[in-house]
């Protein structure tokens, strides 16, 4: 992302700030060990022809240590969970956080924007000649620029939100499979076999999600390569906060702006 605002005397590049803190990277820690250990002893029973699971549990016992190993770390992804959603109520910080993660319509208006600007139609048009009159009049439509975000942008918060809804649908199918006879009393075999498919199905899709994007944006991403840090130290440098989350970075500065204005007034005889 170019930068788009200059350092500032009331924030050094090199100035530190709390993105994380304890509780929130230890919530996010037990989330990455839970969702691992799931995934690792969850898909060899979809795709228990492939060589590698057959290795992997070709010992005796292994499937039945792999239920266990299963279970446990669903258990602890729902204490986790239960840790999040009252951290998230009952205190000052978690509540900003989630605040400032529900989406808006700015972020659909952010997703379409990023969307155009980073195919380029629109100005590889504009630079051919094609609809130049329309673009001069109207330059919001050629998209040169990425959209500017808070503290969290449009992809956080899909994937904060998918991870909530995922966990919902994986915990609910979840329980009805590790009770096999209380979900035949409840529903007919048909319904069971849905909670079968949903679960598995929504594994797989959680794993390549991780994977492919939200492993990219920490990881990958050229603006952050070869890893964000702030996961494991929590700290995001006053330059990360203003390159990738200028609107938060102006928020401060306005913030200390008005601080330092009442400095003065107060110093004034």
């Amino acid at each position: 992302m170019e930068e788009r605002l200059n350092e500032s005397p009331l924030i050094r590049d090199d100035e530190i700030f709390l993105r994380m803190n304890l509780a929130e990277r230890l919530q996010h820690i037990l989330l990455i060990i839970t969702f691992t250990t799931l995934i690792i002893t969850g898909l060899p029973l979809l795709f228990y022809e492939m060589k590698i699971f057959k290795s992997m549990f070709a010992f005796e016992k292994a499937f039945y240590i792999r239920g266990i190993l299963h279970r446990v770390a669903a258990v602890i992804l729902i204490v986790n969970i239960v840790w999040h959603s009252l951290y998230t109520i009952f205190t000052k910080r978690g509540r900003a956080n989630f605040k400032e993660i529900i989406p808006k319509f700015k972020d659909a208006r952010d997703a379409w924007e990023i969307f155009w600007h980073n195919v380029g139609l629109t100005q590889f048009l504009y630079k051919k000649g094609v609809f130049k009159k329309f673009f001069d009049r109207h330059p919001y439509w050629l998209f040169e620029k990425e959209p500017e975000f808070g503290r969290y942008n449009f992809i956080e918060k899909f994937e904060y939100l998918a991870v909530a809804w995922g966990s919902f649908i994986m915990i609910i199918s979840g329980f009805f499979m590790w009770n096999v006879e209380l979900s035949l009393r409840l529903f007919p075999l048909w319904v069971h076999d849905i909670f079968v498919i949903v679960h598995g199905y929504e594994a797989m899709l959680a794993f390549l999600a991780i994977i492919i994007w939200h492993m990219y944006n920490v990881h990958l991403n050229p603006e952050v390569f070869p890893m964000s840090k702030i996961w494991l130290n929590g700290k995001i440098t006053g330059h990360e906060l203003r390159t990738l989350h200028p609107l938060e970075y102006r928020k401060i500065l306005e913030e200390r702006r008005k601080a330092a204005e009442r400095a003065s007034r107060i110093k004034s005889p």
